[in-house]
């Protein structure tokens, strides 16, 4: 499928979760739907359509296995206060905020990025004390509340004509920048992480439009996937690239400049060895694994850029389980 040249539409507005699990629901039809003429129950299940699919990309990405100094199902990665079940309890409770972002980009009509921010920045809030409520004031999904949010309203904003993957990233950078422009200097990972590690994070992802997803994550899932690497073990090499790659914030945090380095040296390393169609590639990944819970580094930037990425590709090929 050659996404550049293939609109997105709209094919199906049904959002039960069931179904959607299942991949009957997917957004890649023919037919665009008008906010100016869809009646509000039609347009509020657009949104938790979209929100459905932030929230499926946040379980698959929990869910895999293994991944290296992160919550999996085998164990904790380098967290002593999080583990799996309360990743997944966080990622539903997340299902409101993020139907809410796109509602907000569907009922955007012609106003600017900027004008949406107090919006947005209220629904990121709802969210938070969401996420905090699910998991008795641990933070598990701040990041991904800030990212994916970002590309709910985006996919809320262009969903009634269709769009390519370059409009949407262009769209989430303009959203990025108007609420990045309103933020107080909060000491963040990523803050904290530029002064000791020359490490961008989150916000440089953000005002780049997320481009380790659309230009990265986004391709390496698909080549995975079509050359016949199973599911499981085409996000993990996605991962890997993602880690050998982006200036993950969370790594810097947590290990400085030289934890960083690991993270993307040992990652390049993995990749240069592996053979995907095999389970020594795993065994790698688990060692890999141990290492970084020795160091406390987790990637969690990386993670969550995976997440992202697996929603572009839900968005733009087909509904991931």
């Amino acid at each position: 499928m050659d996404s550049e040249k293939d609109n997105l539409r709209l094919k199906t507005m049904k959002a039960d979760e069931e179904r959607f699990q299942q991949g009957d629901i997917k957004f890649s039809g023919t037919k665009a739907h008008s906010p100016e003429t869809i009646g509000d129950t039609i347009a509020h299940t657009i949104a938790e359509t979209i929100g459905q699919m932030a929230v499926q990309a946040l379980r698959i990405e929990a869910a895999l296995t293994p991944k290296p100094g992160l919550v999996d199902q085998e164990n904790s990665g380098a967290h002593d206060d999080m583990d799996y079940p309360l990743f997944l309890a966080s990622s539903a409770a997340l299902l409101p905020c993020f139907t809410a972002c796109a509602k907000i980009g569907m009922q955007s009509g012609k106003k600017k990025p900027a004008q949406l921010t107090s919006a947005l920045r209220r629904a990121g809030r709802c969210g938070e004390t969401a996420m905090y409520a699910a998991t008795r004031g641990v933070n598990t999904h701040k990041g991904a509340i800030f990212s994916m949010g970002i590309l709910c309203c985006a996919v809320g904003m262009l969903q009634a004509a269709g769009f390519h993957e370059t409009e949407l990233q262009a769209l989430c950078a303009k959203l990025s920048a108007a609420l990045l422009r309103q933020d107080p200097a909060a000491a963040t990972h990523g803050l904290y992480a530029r002064g000791h590690a020359a490490c961008g994070g989150v916000r440089a992802e953000a005002r780049s439009g997320f481009a380790s997803a659309f230009q990265t994550g986004l391709p390496v899932l698909r080549e995975a996937i079509a050359s016949g690497i199973p599911q499981q073990r085409a996000l993990i090499k996605t991962l890997l690239v993602l880690m050998s790659r982006v200036e993950d914030s969370n790594a810097a945090y947590r290990g400085g400049a030289e934890g960083l380095d690991f993270i993307r040296s040992k990652a390049q390393h993995i990749l240069s060895r592996a053979n995907w169609q095999t389970e020594e590639s795993l065994d790698m990944v688990r060692d890999f694994d141990r290492a970084c819970i020795r160091r406390r580094l987790s990637p969690g930037g990386s993670a969550d850029l995976l997440a992202f990425s697996i929603m572009l590709y839900m968005i733009f090929d087909e509904v991931l389980q």
